[in-house]
């Protein structure tokens, strides 16, 4: 039998404030007139445990089949802060994937957070799930921590190497992500949180039409969330 790989711990966010910053927050009132409270909003890290919820609503909201790899990978525990699965009123309903390039010593290029996946059910595409996943990874970006520590495997003992933190990684101030062609829904959701066209991809997408991708890009991570 196959080794797990190394998970996260499945650390889970205090619930999150939706309410945009500055504006009266919207309440909802039952028919006898009782004031609902607002339905509790939580990031969670993704591990083995919820691969499954993840592969359920990208499947589900993205016309792409992704493979077994792109899966593993992003259990990485180093992404563990970037990518989540968010809960609405503890149902899972949406979750980001990305990774780090630009990060390793032979790499020439600036660091980027390369968005994946993004991905909210349907109904719930009003609340400003997709917004919240964003701006946390962007926010991770500016403020790494250290990922948690590997679960040791079942079938074999684990090294101190293995089980020892390692260091956060360092500030990445641009962020990238590929948008299919004609998607301009996609392309409005992250021209509102900064991002702009920076070009075209061709055939970016092999089993999907259109096949060209729109590169949009975030050059300064720190200004578009007001931390500059």
């Amino acid at each position: 039998m196959a080794k797990p790989t190394a998970a996260t711990l499945g650390t889970v966010s205090s619930p999150l404030d939706l309410a945009p910053k500055g504006e009266h927050e919207a309440v909802s009132i039952s028919a006898r007139g009782r004031i609902r409270p607002k339905p509790k909003v939580t990031l969670t890290s993704l591990t083995p445990n919820n691969a499954g919820t993840l592969r359920k609503i990208n499947s589900v909201v993205i016309p792409v089949v992704y493979s077994d790899k792109f899966y593993k990978d992003v259990l990485d525990p180093a992404l563990d802060d970037v990518n989540k699965i968010i809960y609405f009123a503890d149902i899972p309903v949406g979750a980001i994937c990305c990774r780090f390039d630009g990060l390793g010593p032979k790499d020439k290029g600036e660091p980027t957070l390369n968005i994946l996946t993004l991905a909210v059910l349907a109904p719930y595409r009003s609340y400003g799930l997709g917004h919240a996943l964003v701006r946390h990874a962007l926010s991770a970006c500016l403020h790494p921590t250290s990922p948690p520590v590997p679960t040791p495997s079942k079938d074999a003992p684990a090294t101190r190497a293995q089980l020892t933190p390692a260091p956060p990684r360092k500030v990445v101030a641009r962020a990238l992500v590929h948008v299919q062609a004609g998607n301009d829904g996609a392309k409005r959701f992250y021209e509102r949180l900064g991002f702009k066209q920076a070009g075209v991809e061709k055939d970016y997408y092999s089993k999907a039409e259109p096949k060209d991708a729109i590169v949009m890009v975030l050059d300064d991570i720190a200004a578009a969330l007001g931390e500059a």
